[in-house]
């Protein structure tokens, strides 16, 4: 599913690991910017000094960037700040992903949307003014939850999760580790990383592999 061969970059020195299909991986990092860097890596958005990358089998390194699209919409991802378009409402937010890879937002999408929101025990009665609203002044948890449920929309086989546990209240956290956990086991073979540098954080997630770097 994921394989990096010998990755060497400003905090990694010969990096090599390997995620299996249908695993729960927590790979915890040793600072914020190496949770940067292995992100940013792992969604094609940087490239290592050397080494090899491989997502689904492909190289990301030699693939081409049209390629890469196609590849990537396979892939769901989490951040930490909920990774939205300030000057897009949280509607718009939430269907870019999918207007962008299928070109139309169907009425299906929209009551997978709808449920998602209802799964994570979200007050129904709030949802018509949160679509609405910027996402910049809202609450941190509302952002992550917002950016789970855009990134599953297009039921990802590979989903990988940026530290978004950090910070939150303990009944904040439980509702991501069940919402989360939920998505993954919803879909045979489906993969779930997730990246923090605060283990703690993780305890909650029950993962098949947990590597340190």
């Amino acid at each position: 599913m994921i394989r990096f061969e010998n990755v060497t970059t400003k905090n990694f020195d010969s990096l090599s690991f390997e995620i299996e299909k249908a695993s729960a991986y927590k790979i915890i990092t040793n600072s914020d910017y190496e949770n940067r860097e292995l992100l940013n890596i792992m969604l094609g958005l940087e490239k290592p000094e050397y080494g090899r990358v491989f997502i689904f089998n492909e190289d990301l390194c030699t693939l081409p960037e049209k390629e890469l699209g196609r590849l990537f919409s396979r892939v769901g991802a989490v951040l930490i700040d909920g990774g939205m378009i300030s000057n897009l409402k949280v509607w718009e937010n939430i269907v870019l992903p999918v207007w962008y890879h299928s070109g139309k937002i169907s009425e299906d999408i929209e009551k997978k949307a709808i449920q998602r929101f209802e799964e994570t025990g979200m007050d129904i009665s709030y949802l018509g003014e949160l679509m609405g609203k910027l996402p910049g002044p809202l609450p941190v948890h509302e952002k992550r939850l917002i950016g789970f449920i855009r990134a599953s929309l297009l039921e990802p086989e590979l989903m990988i999760y940026d530290s978004i546990f950090e910070g939150l209240s303990p009944e904040m956290s439980e509702t991501l580790i069940r919402v989360s956990g939920t998505f993954h086991s919803g879909k045979a073979g489906r993969t779930s990383v997730y990246i923090t540098p605060d283990e703690q954080s993780v305890e909650g997630i029950k993962a098949d592999t947990v590597l340190r770097l």
